[in-house]
């Protein structure tokens, strides 16, 4: 495998626990250079666990996570902050915490006892405000915004830090169906230019739709990865999510669609 095929983050066979309860077992994915991966699977499957894992939040019990090719737990916070950003599931402020300063905290990892903010760190502030559209929010306490300026101003933080490569677990939760929308076409404009996005979502047509890779999960496996395309069918959805279903073209995109038709007999009154 050559150097530019190498993936951009990788799994190598991991087990991974909460005490001494197993998650997954023997799991590997890959996230290719340039990728919009998208992680789906029923609740409770592993997918945010799987996440963690690949964020250094959680040591794997078993096997590896490799970053850029190198063992991500024995880099330091800083390398991997510089290298990747992660939005989590549930977040917090400071009260009154304004949306730039909030933005300015993901300058953290290039700061340093010999250097300080500089105009560079603006630089970077400015420009990821102006891509989540969130400028001329910029002194607006954090605690007034609605739900979807919010997480865009979380996503700004992120992209503050110019990473190229960004986690989000379940990004899309608790916005409506209008801030969802914007913020995946915001998500994957920032796929366009450059950067690898990896997220783990609930919505299949959603991922079927913004998604260049999904992995699908169930019982802490994987059960198929590929393109959209390719891998999300009746079948799979039945073997996943225990749901008959017929699968057309989008419409709108042309990418899977998946339409419910009822729960497989065996699941139903589970």
């Amino acid at each position: 495998m050559t150097r530019e095929q190498a993936p951009h983050l990788a799994a190598r066979s991991i087990t991974l626990k909460y005490k001494e309860r197993q998650i997954c077992r023997d799991l590997s994915i890959a996230v290719q250079p340039g990728s919009f991966t998208v992680i789906i699977g029923p609740n409770a499957c592993g997918k945010s666990t799987l996440l963690r894992a690949l964020a250094r939040l959680l040591v794997p019990a078993d096997g590896s996570v490799l970053l850029d090719g190198q063992d991500i737990a024995r880099l330091s916070t800083k390398i991997v902050a510089r290298r990747l950003g992660l939005l989590p599931q549930s977040f917090s402020a400071p009260d009154s915490i304004t949306v730039s300063e909030l933005v300015g905290r993901g300058r953290y990892p290039h700061q340093s006892l010999l250097r300080q903010w500089s105009a560079a760190d603006e630089e970077a502030v400015h420009i990821a405000m102006a891509d989540t559209d969130i400028a001329g929010l910029a002194d607006q306490p954090i605690d007034t915004l609605s739900g979807g300026q919010r997480q865009r101003a979380w996503v700004a933080m992120a992209l503050a830090q110019e990473t190229s490569l960004l986690l989000l677990d379940e990004p899309t939760t608790f916005l409506d169906i209008a801030h969802q929308i914007d913020l995946l076409d915001l998500l994957a404009a920032l796929n366009r230019k450059g950067r690898t996005i990896v997220a783990v979502l609930h919505d299949l047509n959603q991922a079927a739709r913004y998604a260049s890779h999904l992995v699908a999960m169930r019982d802490g496996v994987v059960v198929a990865e590929g393109t959209p395309a390719a891998i999300v069918t009746p079948d799979m959805i039945k073997s996943v999510f225990d749901l008959e279903s017929v699968v057309i073209p989008d419409p709108v995109t042309g990418s899977p669609l998946v339409v419910p038709s009822r729960r497989s007999n065996s699941k139903r009154d589970s």
